[in-house]
């Protein structure tokens, strides 16, 4: 039987006598029953339906109805039936520290520390909250002066088992002193799963070329190389993280 404001899940069917015969229906959501078609029994649409068709993620039966609900990290949208993600990032609602940043994914959010590296040839600053830029070299210091100009990092997010191919970031020089540009996948634990594709004459386009299941976390670094002839006049890094979330919504 139902609780609180629901009907209950088995109650009478409302019956009409027309010339000797008896008619008998239900409302929505009730099936007609019993042994003389005087019961309506409730549906259960949780089952009837193939999972995902009535609601994204999970349905409760109610009687004569049914509720979707959403996983943590999401709530309902408006149609009843779809999850929307919840941004704690901007809501306030994560748990990430001060010295952390906060990014939002899809059912949740991930606390990230961006540290410049100290390496033996060279030094950087952070200049801004996801990248570092390497301090003056001495001159003619040509073992700093090979290593990166700045360093960035890009955090993204996805949903589980997106369709690919799929564009996620694009690398690109605001002005070019040398005569070429050359993009290149230099690293990352994750290579198989993306690709490097020149868009123009000073842009590069990061794709997902193959779909991941989630939950899953990819790695992938893409390098900007900047030449005059042979010489090389600077190398510019970007560290890629992307977040694959457990859903697929």
């Amino acid at each position: 039987g139902g609780t609180g404001g629901d009907p209950p899940s088995i109650q009478p069917s409302r019956c009409t006598h027309v010339r000797g015969s008896t008619r008998c229906t239900c409302p929505a959501g009730f099936t007609i029953s019993g042994r003389d078609n005087n019961l309506c029994t409730d549906m259960d649409e949780c089952r009837v339906f193939p999972p995902g068709r009535l609601c994204v993620h999970g349905c409760t039966n109610s009687p004569g109805s049914f509720r979707c609900f959403c996983p943590a990290g999401y709530h309902l949208a408006a149609d009843g039936s779809s999850c929307t993600d919840v941004d704690e990032c901007e809501h306030g609602s994560h748990t990430c520290g001060a010295e952390h940043l906060c990014v939002n994914t899809f059912g949740g959010f991930q606390c990230v520390t961006v540290g410049c590296p100290n390496r033996r040839n060279a030094t950087y600053i952070r200049t801004t909250p996801t990248r570092c830029e390497r301090n003056p070299c001495l001159q003619g210091d040509q073992s700093c002066l090979q290593a990166p100009n700045s360093i960035s990092f890009q955090f993204l997010s996805v949903v589980s088992n997106v369709s690919t191919p799929r564009v996620l970031f694009r690398v690109s020089a605001a002005r070019v002193l040398g005569d070429t540009l050359r993009f290149a996948l230099v690293g990352g634990r994750s290579h198989g799963c993306f690709s490097l594709q020149r868009s123009g004459r000073q842009t590069g386009t990061l794709l997902l070329v193959v779909p991941v299941r989630g939950p899953s976390t990819l790695e992938a670094e893409v390098e900007m190389s900047e030449l005059e002839g042979p010489a090389l006049l600077g190398r510019y890094v970007t560290k890629v993280t992307l977040f694959v979330s457990a859903f697929d919504f």
